[in-house]
């Protein structure tokens, strides 16, 4: 198994269980982080054997966001040529967008759990994930805005779909602290629990269960949640009319008939792996 800086990565029969591994430094995103995690999603998506993605962290907190290392880069150098500086610094946040971008357009369904600071970059990151769990400890942060900046990895574009618009604006004007019930009667984080071993375990029964259906089939339903969100709702039933035309089973549909009914798991085909390229 592969060795990352950043994360260790577990394999549990359908479950990939992605951990930051970085405790001492509050989980904080360095440029390895910005390099592994994009691979270890792309690797895992391109496979398709795995069905649920868990990403977790170690320490009390989640992830305190970009690292300081990050700030120190030579494109932020002040001295440099305005014009190329720009250039350069839209090209490196290009980068850090797609590292991201990479959960929302995974076929996978990723499940965050998340306990203590969950700030900046990490803020980015669960917002992209499909369901989010809490501890009752955890607390999220637009921290961008206190230390000068926008928040530009993702978190806007993607915040503004799952809270009211008024509170995403009153979190980004402030930088203050969304905590654990905000998060939750907001419907940001699916549930609470009291500790990270108990929001870990649910996380696990949550994945297992997801995994027990059919991997097209909740790809499908991944598709069409993403597409339904940013269409209307005339172009999302057309969108869902074309997708079941191209891509209904009948074979999965009585194979899950029948698991239902003998009280068993239904024995479905993983997906295909994604070509990437054409050799």
């Amino acid at each position: 198994m592969k060795k990352y800086s950043c994360f260790d990565v577990i394999f549990d029969n359908q479950l990939a269980h992605i951990i930051l591994n970085r405790p001492e430094k509050r989980n904080s995103m360095t440029t390895d982080f910005w390099k592994e995690f994009p691979e270890i999603i792309s690797d895992i998506n391109q496979e398709g054997i795995i069905r649920v993605i868990i990403i977790s962290s170690t320490g009390p907190h989640f992830c305190s966001g970009l690292d300081l290392s990050i700030f120190q880069s030579d494109l932020l150098d002040i001295n440099k040529e305005k014009a190329n500086k720009a250039i350069l610094l839209n090209n490196y946040i290009e980068i850090l967008q797609n590292a991201l971008n990479i959960l929302q357009d995974c076929r996978i369904p990723v499940i965050t759990a998340i306990q203590g600071a969950c700030i900046g970059g990490g803020l980015d990151l669960v917002c992209a994930s499909d369901i989010r769990l809490g501890t009752k400890d955890c607390y999220f942060s637009i921290l961008e805005t206190k230390l000068g900046l926008v928040a530009d990895i993702g978190t806007f574009p993607r915040l503004v779909k799952l809270i009211p618009d008024g509170l995403v604006r009153e979190l980004a004007f402030t930088g203050r602290n969304f905590n654990s019930n905000e998060a939750k009667l907001s419907g940001f984080l699916n549930n609470l629990y009291p500790d990270q071993k108990s929001m870990t375990n649910a996380a696990f029964e949550l994945g297992k269960e997801i995994s027990n259906n059919s991997p097209t089939v909740v790809f499908g339903c991944k598709e069409a949640i993403k597409f339904s969100r940013d269409h209307t709702t005339v172009e999302g039933l057309d969108w869902i009319k074309m997708w079941n035309s191209a891509m209904f089973n009948m074979k999965e549909v009585e194979e899950s008939f029948k698991a239902k009914i003998e009280k068993r798991t239904g024995n479905f085909d993983n997906l295909p792996k994604k070509i990437t390229k054409i050799n």
